[in-house]
C-alpha cells in the first residue's frame, strides 16, 4: 500500500492485466483463496456490501486496492462515485493502469470525479520492456491519458521502478503535474531491470522541484545498497 494512504476500501476487486509483479493477485490466489470474496481468484467483481462503508474526515482512502476499477461497469463506477460524494471531507485515491477508461467515461458520458478524489496511475518506467508486455496499456499510454484528464489532483506511482531515461520520465512527470508521487522498488524478487541508485537520486531530486509531495517507499534503499 502507498505510504500516503491511511485505509483501503475494496468495493471492487480483481483485474485482468496480469502484471508479473502484482502482489494483490498473488494474495488473492494464495493466502486469501479460501475467503468467499476471492473464491474466483482475481476475477473482477463489484462488492455490493462495501457500499455501506463509512469514512472519517481527512482519511485518505485507496479505492479498490485489491483490483483495478477500470474493469468495473459504468453503472458500478457511478455508484462508487456517488458514495464518495457523501464524504466530501475524506480524501480518496482512484488508481488504474488503464486511465483511458476513466478518461473515456469523462469524455463520453461526462462522468467526472469529485474534488476530493486523486486520480492516479502506475508508471514503472518510460521504456517498453518485455516484462511490461502483459495486458495492461503501455506506460506511455497511461501517461498520456492521465496527463490529458482535466482534474487538479493526480497521483503517480513509480513502482516497482525499472531502469528509465531520466529526462524523458521527468518530462512525463512535468506534463502530468501530480500532487503526490510515490517511488518504490521491486520488493518481491521479480528480477526486474532496475536502475542505478544515481539515477533514482536524480529522479527524486528533480521530481521534488515539480511535485509538492514525493515519497520514498520502504525497500527503495535496497537499490542504494546494491550500488554501494
Amino acid at each position: 500500500m502507498f505510504k500516503s494512504i491511511t485505509r483501503t476500501w475494496n468495493v471492487f476487486k480483481g483485474c485482468k492485466h496480469d502484471c508479473v509483479y502484482c502482489c494483490a493477485r498473488s494474495l488473492a490466489e494464495t493466502r486469501l483463496k479460501n475467503s468467499p470474496r476471492y473464491r474466483d481468484g482475481f476475477e473482477p467483481h463489484f462488492i455490493e456490501e462495501e457500499l455501506q462503508s463509512s469514512f472519517r474526515p481527512n482519511e485518505f482512502i485507496f479505492v479498490a486496492f485489491m483490483g483495478d476499477i477500470a474493469f468495473a461497469t459504468r453503472e458500478e463506477y457511478l455508484r462508487i462515485l456517488a458514495r464518495i460524494r457523501q464524504f466530501p471531507e475524506t480524501w480518496f485515491l482512484i488508481q488504474s493502469k488503464n486511465p483511458r477508461q476513466l478518461y473515456d467515461w469523462w469524455a463520453d458520458w461526462g462522468i467526472g470525479v469529485p474534488n476530493n478524489v486523486y486520480l492516479g496511475t502506475t508508471i514503472e518506467t518510460n521504456r517498453d520492456y518485455a516484462t511490461l508486455r502483459n495486458k495492461a496499456p503501455a506506460p506511455i499510454d497511461r501517461f498520456r491519458y492521465l496527463a490529458g484528464y482535466p482534474h487538479s489532483l493526480k497521483f503517480l506511482s513509480i513502482e516497482p521502478i525499472m531502469d528509465f531515461d531520466v529526462d524523458e520520465l521527468l518530462h512525463w512527470v512535468k506534463l502530468m503535474q501530480p500532487s503526490i508521487v510515490e517511488v518504490g522498488a521491486d520488493n518481491y524478487h521479480n528480477h526486474l531491470p532496475e536502475p542505478s541508485w544515481r539515477k533514482v537520486q536524480e529522479l527524486l531530486r528533480e521530481a521534488r522541484e515539480i511535485c509538492p509531495r514525493v515519497v520514498e517507499k520502504d525497500g527503495l534503499e535496497r537499490l542504494k545498497e546494491a550500488n554501494s
